[in-house]
């Protein structure tokens, strides 16, 4: 709050001089976001002395049109791809944990979505599945960086901020495009020299939520609440259940009365609903499971009352904890195309306390093993 009373700021911003309709707007911007349980910020800089940050660093990374506050690099995936990480530098890192704190945490998401939002999970997410007959598992393309600027700004307005200052918390939490990738249409600015606003913000492209940024992930939930919400009425005229993990759209219904066919209409109405806030699925990883089919929902099977340990997980643990105890820390990150050996044992201890949560009888052993495995090489026990 700008105060603990409003009587009180308006008695010290007499006592400092300040004129009376300043004092009655400032109360007045501060009043949207105080009433949605967030910090009232009047001024560009009122907020780096909320933060405790330097006005003119806020300044260079809202005006910046290069994106050089992130540094960048690429991660495979096991499917063969790769995924396309940006991390901001240590000072944006701080400044965009606290609009996590102090703005997006606890904001409420749809009931569908299960990432990145307190009591949410994995599990609990394929549990909504569990004894399905039919199963559609869809997968949004670039999802991140399909987020632009002007519905991260949209979020911020929405929790009560002025227009300016929604501006500027937006690119706070956005990257600018400077080449987007083929097939990447970016927007033109909403601060472009046809119309007025601040020069040194005026940039060509709008940005884009990077993946890499603590404020992106709970963005994404927020920006993606009115398509959650579409997705589950389509979901329900179809008699199914719906439910998003990020990007992992997954649909079930009831062994009678569903086909193929309509599996296939479903998915083209998923496909044209994306389409309007222009998300696109992944063609080449929609999945249909009929009937007997082997179903596994974010790795875990789902064709029973509660969700199960996939054979693939499964054997991803054991194949490294084998290849560990066989190889060494390094050789093993080495040939699983891990970036650094620290990086493959946080993975792998964050994927067995995982299994543990869900089949103890088989992740503990391995977790036995695998602190095991590291002491041998010297390597610091994993908690």
């Amino acid at each position: 709050m700008i105060s603990a009373s409003p009587h009180q700021y308006r008695a010290d911003g007499r006592a400092r001089g300040r004129p009376e309709p300043v004092l009655d707007a400032a109360l007045a911007q501060a009043a949207g976001p105080e009433l949605q349980g967030a910090p009232a910020i009047l001024t560009l800089m009122h907020l780096a002395k909320r933060m405790d940050v330097s006005y003119k660093f806020l300044r260079s990374v809202i005006a910046s049109k290069e994106g050089t506050h992130y540094r960048d690099f690429h991660i495979s995936k096991r499917d063969g791809g790769g995924r396309r990480i940006a991390v901001p530098s240590p000072e944006l890192m701080a400044v965009q944990r606290w609009i996590v704190r102090e703005i997006l945490r606890d904001r409420p998401v749809h009931r569908a979505s299960f990432a990145y939002a307190r009591g949410c999970s994995i599990y609990a997410c394929a549990r909504r599945h569990a004894s399905a007959g039919w199963l559609l598992k869809l997968d949004i393309h670039d999802f991140f960086e399909s987020i632009p600027e002007k519905a991260v700004y949209r979020v911020f307005r929405e929790i009560g901020y002025a227009r300016l200052v929604s501006f500027e918390l937006a690119r706070l939490c956005t990257r600018p495009w400077v080449a987007p990738p083929r097939g990447k249409r970016a927007e033109r600015t909403v601060a472009n020299p046809s119309r007025r606003g601040i020069e040194i913000y005026r940039r060509e492209l709008t940005g884009y939520l990077p993946q890499g940024a603590p404020t992106s992930p709970m963005l994404s939930n927020l920006v993606f609440r009115v398509l959650d919400e579409h997705l589950s009425q389509l979901a329900t005229r179809h008699g199914l259940i719906y439910t998003r993990y990020s990007d992992d759209l997954t649909f079930s219904g009831p062994a009678s009365g569903f086909s193929r066919d309509r599996a296939t209409e479903i998915i083209s109405e998923v496909r044209d609903l994306l389409a309007t806030r222009r998300f696109r699925l992944h063609e080449r990883k929609i999945t249909i499971v009929p009937p007997g089919g082997r179903k596994v929902v974010l790795d875990l099977l789902v064709d029973r009352a509660a969700p199960r340990l996939s054979r693939e997980l499964r054997g991803r643990l054991e194949d490294h904890v084998r290849g560990i105890e066989k190889f060494g820390i390094a050789p093993h990150a080495a040939a699983r195309g891990f970036a650094s050996a620290t990086g493959m044992i946080n993975h792998i201890a964050g994927l067995l306390r995982f299994a543990g949560h869900i089949q103890p009888a088989f992740a503990d052993p391995l977790r036995a093993r695998f602190a095991a495995a590291l002491a041998r090489w010297r390597w610091s026990p994993v908690d």
